[in-house]
Order: structure tokens, then sequence, then C-alpha cells
């Protein structure tokens, strides 16, 4: 839902209203309900919802950050032995335990945007839907070109995913320069990806799950409570994961040790992922948003043009949890794995930095 500013002037109202109108007009049967939000918004309503999970989402990207800054130079440090002894014994249980619950937390939020969210209508779910593929297909296209016929194809699923929790915070960090309707539409999209990267690995990686994987059988869980109880879990439940899962999930995985990475082993692994990750996802999400536009399936949020789109595509280039998550069923060599890795924490560092960086030459000071 696109959220509007309350306006105590009549005057202005009216010409809020008009020039809503007008864009409707212009945009055809694809004008949907992105630009028809009331201009007041109860404090229960889905908007008061999305945006605490927003809020939440922006200081979960702080811890995220942090807490892999601190496995990475754990790692590379003198203590590195103790980093591995701890972990190693842990590792399983994060990533197959408590990561189920994150990807519960994913089925609630899924089934929440269906009903009540940017995804509740079919037009207003088109833009997000048809603009995710396209950030998931161009990723995968180029990881694939990078290494058709070579022992690290299986891989061609990484570059796919984006963090939500990276993405919303870098966003935030651009304040006012970031219209509402952006938001909606990072998370709506965010939100689809991490739909089509359950979807790969339930289809592609379920071998490497043993059967049916954590991350599966925690969505399905999720998208099968009962309205009431699920909205009360996902409350309950989201700053736990925010804060705390996800951050020990990073611990646990980003503490890669520079010294065992082999560019000459798997160069175009780590150009694959790279190249995906910061030209694939914004190059993606570009285009199939314009196809969808000019095929008149749907029409751009109010306040949001292409420059904008620009934006959250370069920050869909941040994979970091989901990426990491699916290199673990792609490979098990250590040495690719190691490889794999370092290669997502490169590249979401560049699609972060790129990200911030366009966000301040593209999105005009509010």
């Amino acid at each position: 839902m696109v959220p509007q500013f309350r306006v105590p002037c009549t005057l202005l109202v009216g010409v809020e209203a008009a020039s809503h109108a007008a864009q409707q007009v212009r945009a055809g049967r694809a004008a949907s309900s992105w630009s028809r939000t009331p201009v007041t918004q109860r404090p229960d309503s889905p908007f008061a919802s999305l945006i605490a999970f927003l809020r939440v989402e922006a200081g979960s990207g702080i811890v995220l950050l942090a807490a892999a800054a601190v496995a990475l130079i754990w790692a590379n440090s003198p203590a590195a032995h103790l980093y591995q002894a701890l972990w190693e014994p842990l590792r399983l249980w994060v990533n197959d335990g408590l990561m189920t619950l994150f990807f519960l937390l994913v089925g609630l939020e899924l089934r929440r945007e269906l009903r009540e969210g940017a995804l509740a209508d079919f037009k207003r779910a088109t833009l997000p839907a048809v603009a995710a593929l396209g950030g998931v297909l161009f990723p995968a296209l180029i990881y694939i070109t990078f290494n058709a016929n070579t022992p690290h194809s299986n891989g061609w699923a990484i570059p796919t995913a984006t963090d939500i929790a990276f993405a919303v915070g870098i966003l935030a960090l651009l304040g006012k320069r970031v219209p509402p309707a952006l938001r909606v539409l990072l998370l709506a999209i965010a939100i689809v990806d991490d739909v089509v990267a359950i979807l790969v690995i339930a289809i592609f990686y379920s071998d490497a799950g043993s059967g049916v994987h954590p991350a599966l059988a925690g969505v399905v869980i999720g998208f099968l409570i009962p309205v009431s109880p699920a909205r009360r879990l996902e409350h309950h439940l989201h700053p736990w994961v925010a804060f705390g899962i996800v951050p020990l999930f990073a611990l646990a995985n980003a503490g890669v040790n520079l010294a065992e990475v082999n560019l000459n082993f798997a160069a175009t692994l780590v150009g694959g992922v790279i190249v995906g990750l910061v030209v694939g996802k914004p190059v993606g999400i570009l285009l199939a948003t314009a196809l969808a536009v000019r095929l008149n399936w749907c029409a751009l949020p109010t306040g949001v043009g292409y420059r904008q789109v620009a934006v959250i595509g370069c920050l869909g280039g941040i994979g970091f949890t989901m990426s990491i998550f699916i290199s673990q069923l792609a490979f098990a060599g250590q040495a690719e794995l190691v490889t794999a890795k370092a290669a997502i924490l490169m590249g979401s560092g560049i699609a972060a930095v790129v990200g911030l960086t366009a966000g301040r030459y593209l999105l005009p000071p509010s």
C-alpha cells in the first residue's frame, strides 16, 4: 500500500487528488491501487504494520553488518582457530535449526503481503513480481555465462538472492530522499525474491538438504497458520529473528579466512557471483520493470520513476544471508564454499556502496 501524508489544507488535498486522477487516466487500466491509497491511515492499519516492519529491518541491517564484520575479522585474526573451534560444531545447528524460524517468518510475511499488503491485489502485485523475476533471471544467466561447463555451475542461484535487512538498512541511510512508495516496492520485490529463492532450494537443492529442507518446511508452516495467530506470531517472532537469529547466522558463516580463497582455482565462480549481484540485479530489475510498464501490465507507484527503480535495483544486489545459505547447499567442497562466500561478501559490499551512491545522486532531496 502506498503511504500518503496527512494534509491539513483542503486545497492541497484537492490538488493531490486531481494529480492522482490525472495519473490514473494517463496510465489507463494499468494504474493500480498503488496510487489510490487513502490520505489518512489508522494506527492499526496494514500500513502501520508495514512501517513497524521496515523499522525493525533497518535496525537489523546494522546489527547484521556488525556481526558479519566481527566474523570476518575474527576468522582472519590470530584467534582464527577459536572461531573454527566454536562454530564448526554449532554451524549446522544454526543453519538447519534456528534458520527454520527465519523461513517461518518469511512464510508469515508472505501470507500478510498476499492478504493485505503490496501483493494482495493482482495489479499491485504485477510490478514487484515481474521486477523480482527479472532480478533473478539476469544474475543467474550472468553466472551461467561465467561458469558453463565448469565444476562451479551448480552455484547459479547464489547471485539471485536479496537480503531484505541489509537492503532496507542501506535505503534508510538515504533518509528523506526516499519516497515512501519506494520502500514498499523494495520490500515487495525482496519478498517475491525470497519466495523464488525458496522454490529454487526446494526444486534444485533439496538433495543437499536431505529431502524436505527446513527452509521449505518453515515457509509452509508459516503460510498455513490461521490469520489471527499468524499476525501475533509474526509480531513476536520478527525482532528475535531480525536481531538474534540472522546476525547469529552471519556470525557463524561470514567468517571467511581470506588466506584460503584461491582466485586461480575459481576465478569464474568469483566473477559470476560479483557481476551477477552488482550488474545482473539492477539491470534485471530495471529492464523487467520497464518492459512491464511498456506492455501496460502495471504502472509505477506515485512518486517513483525509473531513477528510483534503478536505486532499489542496485540495493537488490546485496545478497548476503540467502546467498550464503544457497552457497552451502550448492557446494560440498570447502575450497569452493570459502571462495563463494568471499565473492558474496565482496559483491554485496560493492552493491551496497553503489546503491548508496546512486541514491545520493539519483534521488532528489525531499
